[in-house]
């Protein structure tokens, strides 16, 4: 009985541990190293935001992966990896789905390997409703089978 409810306690614990991350990763094969939310900046350059990252209605919100790797090279000497993207809204609806984004823009030498910071764009409107956002970031080897996975909260005011 003892044995039974410590193991209960146990997994009440690790939900309430899981559910309280603002950030998770997955990966398999290759590995992201952090991860950072920006917005667009003077002449285009982005500036990281803080944590929690809050971005007004009609920000391009940025999810900026930081040294990604290592990914394979092909035979003409070139990597190849792509990135997907998933926004959630704060009522656990997919709101934008994008697959395959970088397509051939992602056939490049990569020093040692690895993306130093690829990132992905989501665009809002001022009519979108505030709240709590999931963005959801997948980069994958074309060329070896790695792949990786961040999943990140920003809110919208």
């Amino acid at each position: 009985m003892k044995e039974n409810l410590f193991k209960l306690l146990c997994i009440a614990l690790m939900s309430v541990v899981l559910i309280s991350c603002t950030g998770t990763s997955t990966s398999k094969l290759i590995s992201i190293e952090d991860y950072t939310f920006a917005l667009t900046g003077d002449s285009d350059r982005l500036v990281a935001v803080d944590n929690p990252a809050v971005f007004k209605r009609g920000d391009a919100v940025h999810l900026v992966l930081q040294n990604v790797g290592p990914f394979k090279k092909a035979d003409d000497g070139l990597n190849w990896f792509d990135l997907d993207m998933e926004i959630t809204g704060p009522d656990g609806v997919i709101l934008l789905s994008q697959t395959g984004m970088l397509g051939d823009g992602g056939h490049v030498a990569l020093e040692n390997n690895r993306a130093q910071s690829p990132f992905a764009t989501c665009t809002t409107t001022p009519d979108v409703v505030p709240g709590k956002y999931k963005f959801k970031l997948t980069i994958y080897d074309k060329i070896g089978s790695g792949k990786a996975t961040q999943t990140a909260i920003f809110i919208l005011e």
